[in-house]
């Protein structure tokens, strides 16, 4: 059971192999009416010798009168092939249809005669019998019709002398195929080609001939197919077979739940709401699958409300204990419990065309508060205004913005769209705001001139674009192993609030512990782009208590 599931978690979860599971039933019904809507089916039926005894012959005369023994020697060279023609798709195929037409090759053996059966009606018997076309090999451009074999056939037989088949005379057409030149099939039409062949002059005693060639191909969406029962793997076959095999992964996965857990994860049962930073939302999201993946009787759902939001809710809703805050920095507010969780870089960032890699921060705030209006007043050249995109009022980056950076607020709100002042003309600086900080990141890359703040791993994601750059404030960047010494400030320590010390055994006690300790959640916020508080020993970090 524990490999089906790792499959089932490898194949995306139950969702996706539902859809696959529907795709393949699909794909041949898909196949049949749209990839190759015209489908000829062919199959022998029969391919022996006439096999006639003189016993077979007689009409109660001697059975070994030597006339009797010739005639049997006769028919005994020659043989039968039996071939059933039959459109099998969902569209009439006409004669303009094929690329090449279906063809039908008996080796060495001669072709005497031939005949349409089970063709469903006298007009379309007539018309594949008019497309009948015999043919001594395929380079030979001798071409006879139907009419033409069965008159040569009688004359053969009219030379017989004492029964005796002669040999062809030299330069005597014979035919070793036959061709169904345009042939024409409407949907579910069907017919018999029965071929009578002898044997070559040359092969009077061995055993035989038994070979068919068949060649022909519909051109764009068709395909010409053998139907004959040995084909075991067919494109319903197989994409039934493992639209089964994945419903029955699913089916034993779903139906029997794990019994047991990972040893290093300490699961409880219940449910969870985490609430709070839009900016660590997207990892804990990850990490709390990673979680209920492991404790089946674990509930855990995420929501971005924003840091402020968040801690509001832990600390005043009425489901406050079955709930957890994520806050960018850590929160004035009473009646709660904090623990921290990792630490958080942010960068200000510009679009590419500011032409900036570092700005002081007195030049900030002064761009901030409407001293500096447009780049060409900090940089020189060509003028280019200056547009800031921001957060709302609940957002904890920019309550950390205003607080470590900007020492005051942001300023008023004067536009929607980022480029003009379309909400108050009378602002002295244009600004806009983002619910999330991937959609500030998002706007500074689309909007010339713009500036604004963004937690590293969001800019990291956005640069990839060069649309924008991240600026070194006063020359410095975070260092977390000289921390606050190194003097850059827009940093903080990501925390998780509940309304009070959660017990060791609830879910909220071991989901947190989980969060910050173990092994499987720290390498996820590390690879996200943030810093653990506590290390792979189980040591608290110690930059993290300078926040």
């Amino acid at each position: 059971m524990q490999v089906l599931r790792s499959a089932l978690d490898f194949l995306g979860g139950p969702g996706p192999v539902l859809l696959a599971i529907g795709l393949l039933f699909a794909t041949p019904v898909i196949d049949r009416l749209f990839v190759r809507r015209k489908r000829l089916g062919f199959r022998v039926l029969y391919n022996s010798k006439i096999g006639l005894g003189p016993e077979q012959l007689h009409d109660g005369t001697d059975p070994n009168s030597p006339q009797l023994r010739e005639l049997v020697r006769v028919l005994d060279r020659m043989s039968i092939v039996v071939i059933r023609v039959r459109n099998t798709g969902s569209y009439d195929i006409d004669g303009e249809d094929f690329d090449k037409p279906l063809t039908f090759t008996f080796g060495n053996r001669v072709v005497w005669n031939a005949r349409v059966s089970e063709a469903g009606s006298d007009e379309m018997k007539a018309e594949i019998r008019r497309s009948l076309q015999f043919f001594g090999s395929e380079a030979s451009p001798a071409k006879a019709t139907l009419p033409t074999v069965r008159e040569r056939m009688a004359q053969r037989v009219a030379k017989w002398g004492g029964l005796a088949v002669p040999a062809d005379p030299p330069g005597e057409p014979v035919w070793h195929g036959v061709r169904l030149e345009k042939l024409v099939l409407r949907r579910k039409q069907k017919f018999k080609l029965l071929v009578v062949l002898r044997e070559p002059d040359g092969n009077r005693e061995g055993e035989l001939g038994k070979d068919v060639k068949v060649v022909g191909s519909l051109g764009g969406a068709g395909i010409v197919h053998d139907e004959r029962p040995e084909r075991l793997l067919t494109l319903p076959r197989l994409t039934g077979g493992l639209a089964a095999l994945l419903a029955a992964v699913l089916v034993l996965v779903l139906a029997w739940p794990p019994t047991s857990t990972d040893a290093t994860v300490a699961c409880a049962t219940g449910k969870l709401q985490v609430e709070g930073s839009s900016v660590f939302m997207p990892t804990m999201a990850a990490i709390a699958d990673q979680y209920e993946r492991a404790c089946p009787g674990a509930e855990i759902t995420t929501s971005a409300t924003g840091s402020i939001q968040g801690v509001r809710e832990v600390a005043g809703g009425a489901d406050g204990d079955g709930m957890v805050a994520l806050s960018d920095g850590k929160q004035e507010v009473q009646g709660v419990f904090a623990q921290q969780l990792a630490i958080v870089v942010y960068h200000v960032v510009v679009h590419s065309s500011v032409g900036l890699d570092t700005i002081t921060v007195e030049q900030l705030r002064g761009i901030y508060a409407g001293v500096y209006t447009d780049w060409s007043q900090l940089r020189g050249g060509a003028p280019l205004p200056i547009r800031i995109v921001g957060r709302g009022g609940e957002s904890g980056t920019r309550e950390l913005f205003e607080r470590r950076v900007l020492e005051t607020g942001e300023g008023a709100l004067s536009s929607n769209d980022c480029r003009v002042k379309d909400r108050a003309p009378e602002a002295p600086v244009i600004r806009c705001e983002r619910d999330k900080n991937a959609d500030v990141v998002r706007e500074i890359g689309a909007v010339e001139g713009a500036i604004g703040y963004a937690d590293a791993p969001s800019v990291a994601e956005a640069r990839k674009t060069n649309a924008l750059t991240a600026l070194s404030l006063n020359g410095k960047v975070f260092d977390a192993a000289a921390g606050v010494e190194a003097g850059y400030p827009f940093w903080t320590v990501e925390y998780l609030y509940t309304r009070s010390e959660p017990a060791a055994g609830s879910l909220v006690g071991r989901f947190v512990a989980y969060v910050r300790e173990h092994d499987g959640a720290r390498v996820r916020m590390k690879d996200a782009g943030y810093l653990p508080c506590v290390t792979a020993d189980g040591v608290p970090l110690d930059l993290c208590n300078l926040r």
